[in-house]
């Protein structure tokens, strides 16, 4: 795996919706469940780009690496976001885990669905 591609990818696949999120703040406050499904529509969107874009120029593409890079992404995102959400936004750990954290797990399954689409084009060529 080309680690610092990885680790570029998954801190921008946490940091433009991070971004995001401030700029459509006024949605939260008036209807926070739209709130909630758009940050989740964009960071899936977000993430399929980037399991595209990885997997485009990588030359191992398997359910193996799908699941490591889908990890870490989470990984990424879930070490990024824990001393924000817990210590200046003052979330509990539980909440956290519960209400944000749950949602990094399509990471992986968007990974593995990608490099396995890609396995699957290279073979039967």
């Amino acid at each position: 795996m080309n680690w610092k591609r990885v680790v570029g990818y998954g801190v921008a696949l946490w940091s433009l919706p991070f971004v995001l999120s401030f700029m459509l703040f006024p949605i939260r406050e008036a209807n926070r469940p739209l709130f909630e499904s758009l940050i989740t529509v964009i960071g899936v969107l977000i993430a399929v780009t980037a399991a595209v874009l990885y997997f485009r120029y990588s030359k191992r593409f398997d359910i193996s690496s799908g699941i490591i890079l889908g990890v870490v992404w989470a990984a990424i995102s879930i070490g990024l976001d824990i001393p924000i959400f817990l210590l200046v936004f003052h979330m509990n750990f539980i909440d956290y885990m519960a209400d944000i954290a749950l949602t990094y797990m399509a990471f992986p399954a968007i990974t593995v669905g990608i490099a396995l689409a890609r396995y699957k084009a290279t073979t039967t060529r």
